[in-house]
């Protein structure tokens, strides 16, 4: 009996000796698991912070080609008319005219507009003969505004050579818009230059290239 006590107080005693061995080892694997858990925690939010620059630096290219794309005109100007006559109150022409005599006192120039927002710069060059003549600025100072105005006085026009060939580029932030002639002489003709067709490889297009090449 003694015999056998004795071989389970080895065995107590030996369980109780290997059992620090046991838990640190246990803490150890522990340890190790948390670390490999942070490691794939880690590689998780990088991928998710490449992921989210990468959508940002799309976001950004797509803003650019937009921002290219006005360049071109977006057709503000619907319509431009030449006229002897206007309403005071709409300034609108009701006398349209490309034929002016030196009778007539002045020439009207109408743009009509479609949704022109606040700001919107409307230029115009003039030219006679080919060559330029003047150059005038108006700003957009109301949303929803329908239609611009200009006016020349035929009686001023250079002295006394008042007869010839006109030509006018309206320009909507500093893109050209539309081109119409008119013509001053002694004696009414039948026929009428209509609208001049546009293309961006027109030198006129860009109101900083015309006014350089007017210059």
């Amino acid at each position: 009996m003694e015999h056998v006590d004795t071989q389970f107080k080895e065995d107590v005693t030996k369980n109780e000796n290997t059992r620090p061995a046991r838990l640190l080892f246990n803490g150890k694997f522990i340890l190790v698991f948390v670390f490999l858990i942070a490691i794939v925690v880690i590689l998780i939010g990088f991928k998710t912070y490449q992921q989210q620059h990468k959508q940002q630096v799309k976001t950004i290219t797509v803003t650019k080609q937009v921002l290219q794309k006005r360049s071109k005109d977006i057709g503000f100007v619907q319509r431009a008319l030449t006229g002897k006559a206007v309403d005071v109150n709409t300034g609108k022409i009701i006398q349209a005219a490309r034929i002016f005599t030196l009778d007539d006192k002045t020439v009207y120039l109408e743009l009509d507009l479609d949704k022109a927002p606040k700001g919107t710069l409307i230029d115009y060059i003039r030219y006679k003969g080919g060559r330029y003549v003047d150059h005038g600025e108006i700003k957009i100072t109301k949303a929803n505004t329908s239609n611009v105005l200009f006016s020349w006085i035929i009686a001023k026009l250079l002295g006394t050579s008042h007869d010839g060939k006109w030509k006018i580029a309206t320009y909507t932030n500093g893109i050209l818009a539309k081109r119409v002639t008119y013509e001053i002489k002694g004696n009414k003709v039948s026929s009428v230059q209509y609208d001049e067709p546009l293309s961006q490889k027109d030198p006129e297009y860009r109101l900083s290239s015309a006014l350089s090449l007017a210059k």
